[in-house]
Parts: structure tokens; C-alpha cells; sequence
């Protein structure tokens, strides 16, 4: 015995099956459409050059490079936007550069 669900389904595609015989000049225009589409992506595709990018490498940041308004004090100590509570590698990153940087950070 069929399931629920797949006798919804063959109702489904029987209803959408005769409101296609029904208007069958609407399911033409809908055939050619997509075919006249696919053939125009596949041409534009085939036109347009493809460009690669190498990857590209950023130079190693140091901690004493960084810009002088990270440093400036303040009553109001910096805030994380976001950090993971549950994983501790990246509590202890966090924990790393707010004693690297020497600054007073929430979160």
C-alpha cells in the first residue's frame, strides 16, 4: 500500500498533467522559452573569455604594526562581536591576543 504522501504526489502530477493538455499553447511557449534560454546561456558562455586568478598570498601582519587607534584607551573596553563559547582552541586564541595586544576586550 502507498504511502500518504506518495498518493499526494501522483494526484499532484495528475492535476498538473491534465492543466497541461488543457493549455497546450502555454506548455509550448513554456518548452521553447526554456530551450531558447539554455542555448543563450550556453552561447554567452562560450563567447565570454573565462578569467583565472592566481591565489593570492597577503605579507605576515605583525602584532606591532598594528594601526595606533587599536592602542588609544578608553573608557570602553573593545567587544567581540561573536565567539563560539563551546570551543576551547578558540577561547584560548582569544585569550592569546588580548595578551598580545595588551588591551582590555568583552566577550
Amino acid at each position: 500500500m502507498a504511502s500518504l504522501e506518495s498518493k499526494k504526489l501522483m494526484i499532484l502530477l495528475w492535476k498538473n498533467l491534465t492543466l497541461k493538455r488543457r493549455k497546450f499553447r502555454a506548455l509550448v511557449t513554456e518548452i521553447v522559452l526554456l530551450l531558447i534560454l539554455s542555448v543563450v546561456l550556453l552561447v554567452t558562455r562560450n563567447l565570454l573569455p573565462i578569467k583565472t586568478v592566481e591565489s593570492f598570498q597577503y605579507p605576515d601582519q605583525l602584532v606591532s604594526d598594528v594601526p595606533s587607534f587599536v592602542f588609544t584607551t578608553s573608557s570602553h573596553p573593545w567587544k567581540l562581536a561573536y565567539v563560539p563559547s563551546n570551543s576551547i582552541v578558540l577561547q584560548n586564541i582569544v585569550e592569546n591576543v588580548k595578551k598580545d595586544l595588551n588591551f582590555h576586550m568583552k566577550g
